[in-house]
């Protein structure tokens, strides 16, 4: 079997489409703090968990070369789904609860793991060692740390090891063409520390690198104590700002949540709130829309084999945090049958030009029909919070300005 190091054609080229289909689901992509990422050694990504699959597919379209992940042992028994899994550089990362022979295949993984990094590859691991679409850290798991140290036995005299936090912070987990913020942290030399440290015992050096690690990924997202206080805080960040948020009293917070439970009640976009002169651009934006619905009605034709089966699938997951994953994978799977059945269909019948134009505006349709549902939607809250709402206005500035 290829190892995952290798090149492989048939990769790159289901790449081309990974990477359309994941960006499609965001209306903006920001990446910041790749200089903190060293080109001199292994590299070992570290970023919070709490999108699914979003998590890892959002990392990859980051990097022009390919990047290892690991995932779940459980997902690997069936060997047709183990043999994909592998092809998409992915490995299984065996848990204690799955038994004694999963913890010996874990070491099978680590060395496997080990023998990318010495080949160049970078490997990304979830330390949380499971997802939560919340906006806090839960407790990191030794995995990511045994496995640089036994990089670092193999290779830390030959070129250093390091493993870099990152921050995935998403402004909605649930609805796409929203944006999506990445940044990478500074990264933790493994192989200066162990060797400036030589009499340290094995268990202070984890705690040491985990702390460490934990103390820089809450420093690159928005992260809320997990308490009964976060859906509050939450809130009250979404209106102010986090460090208001840190700082409020009982009371701002409270009201802050009780501010958001009436604004989804209400059907109201948070965006809304925040925009002054709504009347202005609600007549902009109303014309807008209306000048562009023959384009947004023929993306919603062209984009249905996609989008219909997506929002059933949707409508079907219990987990809600798989809807954007489902919608990803609609995509990603139909997307290349369609452009087999436009590309003959609107070249055979079409003047060459205009069968390009369409062609292109096809490709983009997906794009165009969702981005055209989640500005209708805020379009929408702001024509009714022009007409009225004048207590949930009042509430808003009350959490923002000033203290309860």
């Amino acid at each position: 079997m290829r190892k995952p190091y290798e090149r492989d054609w048939r990769y790159s080229w289901a790449r081309i489409w990974c990477d359309d289909a994941i960006r499609s689901m965001f209306n903006h992509i920001s990446s910041e703090g790749k200089e903190n990422v060293p080109t001199d050694g292994a590299v070992l990504l570290a970023p919070n968990h709490c999108n699914t699959v979003m998590d890892a597919l959002v990392i990859l379209q980051d990097w022009k070369d390919a990047t290892l992940f690991g995932a779940r042992a459980d997902v690997f028994h069936k060997p047709l789904v183990r043999k994909i899994l592998h092809f998409l550089k992915i490995l299984p990362l065996p848990r204690a609860c799955d038994g004694v022979k999963a913890v010996l295949d874990n070491r099978s993984t680590i060395e496997e793991v080990v023998d990318c990094l010495d080949h160049g590859m970078r490997y990304c691991m979830f330390c949380e060692g499971t997802h939560r679409p919340m906006h806090s850290l839960l407790p990191l798991k030794k995995g990511i740390v045994r496995t640089a140290l036994s990089a670092n036995e193999r290779f830390g005299d030959r070129k250093p090891v390091y493993i870099v936090p990152v921050g995935l912070e998403y402004q909605d987990y649930y609805r796409i063409k929203t944006p999506i913020r990445i940044r990478y942290g500074k990264a933790i030399n493994v192989t200066e520390f162990v060797s400036t440290n030589p009499e340290m015992a094995e268990s202070h050096i984890y705690r040491h690198i985990l702390d460490t690690l934990k103390e820089r990924i809450s420093s690159l997202i928005t992260c809320l104590p997990d308490d009964d206080t976060y859906e509050g805080r939450w809130s009250l960040t979404k209106i102010s700002d986090v460090k208001t948020a840190m700082a409020a009293s009982a009371d701002r917070i409270k009201e802050a949540r009780i501010f958001e439970l009436r604004r989804r009640n209400e059907g109201l976009s948070s965006w809304s709130f925040k925009k002054d002169g709504t009347g202005l651009r609600v007549i902009v934006k109303t014309l807008a829309f209306i000048l562009l619905l023959p384009l947004i009605l023929f993306s919603a034709v062209t984009a249905a084999p996609m989008w219909i089966p997506s929002e059933y699938l949707a409508g079907k997951i219990k987990d809600k945090a798989f809807v954007r994953t489902a919608r990803f994978g609609v995509k990603f799977a139909l997307m290349p049958l369609l452009v087999i059945i436009w590309v003959p269909v609107y070249f055979l019948c079409l003047p060459p030009v205009q069968a390009v134009i369409v062609f292109l505006l096809s490709f983009w349709s997906h794009s165009i029909f969702y981005e055209a549902l989640e500005q209708g939607r805020i379009l929408i809250s702001d024509i009714r919070l022009s007409l009225g709402h004048k207590e949930l206005k009042e509430s808003f500035s009350k959490c923002q300005i000033q203290e309860i």
